[in-house]
């Protein structure tokens, strides 16, 4: 029983101020969580990467940021406009997050399902519904699995005015030989406030703790 809860609330956030994020340090925390989780029967080894070999599974870290790297090339080849969200933006400006799926919003409408189609192809992602036109036109998303790891990524489509404005204000994290679009923080955490669950809610907290500086930005 926590007696006083402000005061230990207090302490968190100063703790969380304290300390700059490093988006792969962040990536490796994430994957010691998997492991602890696996280990304590609290998730399957397969709810998550089910298809990848003991060997690769140690890699993982590797496997988000080269899935990352390849697909920045490819959409950026074929003039796709992108950003991440969700849990791999809150990798980057908050805490670590057990996660094993990317969402990646593009600024493209669902008619040009086609060349986002293409780009899928090339980057050896399988696509998880059998009627793609219809499910993207019904729900705007198209769900993939990278073959090779059995990484998810969700392909969401800008519809909104607002997204397509946040499009506009990614911000560009040096990753291997590619620039990586990232969600601005400030997008980052209005998207969390609007999603409203309660870890949402938190994400959205903890970012602003790691980030002092973004009501000036």
């Amino acid at each position: 029983m926590i007696n006083d809860p402000a005061y230990w609330r207090t302490w968190e956030d100063a703790l969380c101020r304290s300390q700059p994020v490093d988006y792969e340090r962040n990536l490796r925390l994430v994957e010691a969580l998997w492991e602890e989780a696996v280990e304590l029967g609290a998730l399957s080894p397969s709810e998550a990467f089910d298809n990848i070999p003991a060997k690769a599974r140690r890699e993982r870290i590797f496997m988000f940021r080269d899935l990352l790297v390849k697909m920045a090339g490819e959409f950026e080849r074929r003039g796709i406009p992108y950003m991440l969200i969700g849990g791999q933006a809150v990798l980057l400006y908050g805490e670590p997050r057990l996660t094993a799926d990317v969402d990646v919003t593009v600024g493209v409408p669902p008619e040009e399902l086609p060349s986002v189609l293409e780009a899928v192809q090339a980057l050896g992602w399988q696509v998880l519904v059998q009627n793609p036109d219809h499910f993207v036109r019904r729900t705007l998303v198209l769900p993939c699995r990278e073959e090779t790891t059995g990484i998810r990524i969700d392909v969401i489509f800008a519809q909104s005015a607002y997204e397509q404005q946040a499009l506009h204000r990614v911000r560009r994290v040096p990753m291997g030989e590619a620039q990586v679009c990232f969600a601005s923080v400030e997008d980052v955490v209005i998207q969390k406030v609007v999603a409203g669950r309660p870890r949402d809610i938190e994400d959205a907290r903890r970012i602003w703790l790691k980030n002092p500086n973004i009501d000036e930005e």
